[in-house]
């Protein structure tokens, strides 16, 4: 299976042989990586927006010591475009090439609100994961229009969710071939952060990814109802030049021959639709409007929680603290954002409410919950906007408690450390203390940011603790691990008495959900405006 073992690993795919390179990492581990091993045609030509193909064979060994380029997006920090359309790559780094038993396999989605994201160690190395017996692989997917564009006209090809199709013919790809990279092909985790959860989620309700992952760990972010907004296409293609009529051919036709640097960088929001959606993209996931082969997903997902193959799959799930931290940093720097949220506290109430409920019921909910929700060092809109992202885990674990077969264990990420929360700090500065949505990542990838901590710091136990439950999670289905065993006993979310949680913090410890009251007030609160359907997911 390999040769030159020491230095350059050859291994024979399906599809052709790859060379990987030996890796070192930040605390000297080492291991295998293989990046940039195609899984897919180029999603070019006529293949642009459309479901995924096989990748062709290729003869000659491939060299796969070096990252490729990311999806084609508009980078969040630099505004600039960047990345290529030729993306459909994946990265596998193995422990070891040879063991006893073939190792668990770990895939991550990596987020970016569906419109950017990089799954290259650059963004995200695996260095921690690394000190485990363990395989991991992240997946290139494309994002934004390329991924997500959406046409109701069958002859186009393009009913949507392209980006989640590439990830479904990844698993495929991954199913097949793991096990020649020392992976074992019946235990593999998948797991993902904010939109990457919302497609792992996604990928756990289409009957197309039954079997091709046995576990899956939701880190911030859900699917259980679709946030697309309609008639995107259309506007883009207008702010772009189009002067036609919203007519799916002509539309298509001029996105189509559009450069695609500026569809990338495209952006239609009006200024109260940017407050309305300050985390919502133009281009997401969709109920697909036709059935087709490949289709992901026909019908919404809150009808498909009680009957999902993956009601029999175990699952972690969990966020940080304050998920919404940076809102209230953004809310102390930018005086008139505070002014608007003032005036319009309703543009903060989830999506579903502000869908379904009439201007009077808005502002009725949205001051009951600001009220409610007035407590702690954050200003209550954080708080509110917090809660947002916890109460759609809230309604996702009140689906599994009904419907699953399997354990669903539940964490809170608190560690709010001085210099190691490198999402919160890139936001909002040094000075910012809280634990922000992301934070959680640094102590799982090694980030462009992260340093060599001295082994005496919390944030260094931290990094071994929080690895070492995601791994065993991925071995054995069961998140006490040899190294936090003795520490804290992490049981799964029970159908009766209060809802218990990991809180992860300087210690570890098994205590009830802070939050689980006020998420509670949400459910009657919908439950008052008839919109019960949202928040008892697990009604037949």
């Amino acid at each position: 299976m390999t040769a030159n073992k020491e230095s350059s690993p050859i291994v024979q795919t399906t599809h052709g042989s790859v060379r990987g390179a030996l890796h070192q990492t930040l605390y000297d581990d080492s291991y295998y990586g293989f990046d940039g091993i195609p899984y897919a045609k180029p999603p070019l030509g006529e293949l642009r927006f459309r479901a995924p193909q096989d990748v062709e064979p290729w003869k000659d060994v491939l060299d796969c010591s070096q990252p490729r380029d990311k999806c084609l997006q508009l980078d969040f920090d630099s505004q600039l475009v960047q990345g290529n359309e030729d993306c459909l790559y994946l990265n596998i780094a193995a422990k070891t090439l040879h063991s006893e038993k073939p190792l668990p396999v770990m895939v991550y989605i990596y987020g970016g609100a569906f419109n950017e994201g990089d799954a290259s160690s650059r963004a995200w190395s695996p260095d921690y994961l690394m000190h485990e017996e363990v395989i991991y692989i992240s997946i290139g997917h494309r994002v934004g229009a390329f991924g997500y564009l959406s046409f109701a006209d069958p002859t186009l090809q393009i009913p949507g969710n392209a980006g989640i199709k590439d990830l479904l013919l990844a698993l495929n790809w991954i199913k097949a071939n793991v096990s020649r990279f020392n992976g074992d092909a019946e235990n593999i985790t998948l797991f993902g952060h904010s939109s990457g959860s919302t497609s792992a989620h996604l990928l756990m309700l289409t009957p197309q990814a039954e079997g091709l992952f046995h576990k899956a760990i939701l880190m911030a972010g859900s699917a259980n109802t679709m946030l697309h907004f309609s008639n995107m296409e259309y506007r883009v293609a207008k702010h772009l030049g189009y002067s036609g009529d919203n007519e799916d051919v002509q539309v298509f036709d001029f996105l189509n021959n559009a450069d695609p640097r500026l569809l990338a960088a495209a952006d239609v929001w009006t200024a109260s639709e940017l407050l309305q959606n300050p985390i919502l993209k133009q281009f997401v996931p969709c109920v697909e409007p036709y059935v087709t082969s490949t289709a992901i997903l026909t019908t919404e997902p809150g009808e498909l929680l009680g009957s999902t193959w993956s009601n029999r799959i175990p699952i972690m799930l969990g966020s940080t603290s304050m998920e919404a931290l940076n809102l209230h940093y953004f809310l102390q720097k930018d005086e008139k954002l505070l002014q608007d949220y003032t005036k319009h506290p309703e543009y903060l109430l989830p999506r579903t409410l502000q869908l379904h409920c009439n201007s009077e019921q808005q502002q009725e909910l949205s001051q009951a919950l600001i009220q409610k929700l007035t407590t702690g060092h954050y200003h209550p809109f954080a708080n509110l906007s917090t809660h947002n992202y916890l109460h759609a885990q809230h309604c996702l674990i009140n689906a599994r408690l009904a419907y699953s077969q399997a354990d669903n264990y539940l964490y809170r990420f608190d560690f709010d450390s001085v210099d190691f929360n490198m999402i919160r700090i890139r936001f909002n500065g040094a000075k910012a203390r809280g634990v922000a949505h992301g934070d959680e990542l640094s102590y799982l990838f090694k980030t462009p940011t992260s340093f060599r901590l001295d082994e005496s710091r919390a944030e260094y136990a931290t990094i071994w603790r929080f690895v070492a439950m995601f791994v065993e999670f991925a071995r054995r289905s069961n998140p006490n691990a040899p190294l936090t065993q003795h520490l804290v006993n992490w049981k799964p979310v029970s159908r009766s008495g209060g809802r218990m949680c990991l809180n992860i913090n300087e210690d570890l410890k098994f205590i009830p959900q802070p939050e689980h009251e006020n998420l509670e007030f949400y459910d009657q609160l919908y439950k008052e405006v008839g919109l019960e359907q949202y928040v008892e997911l697990s009604m037949e």
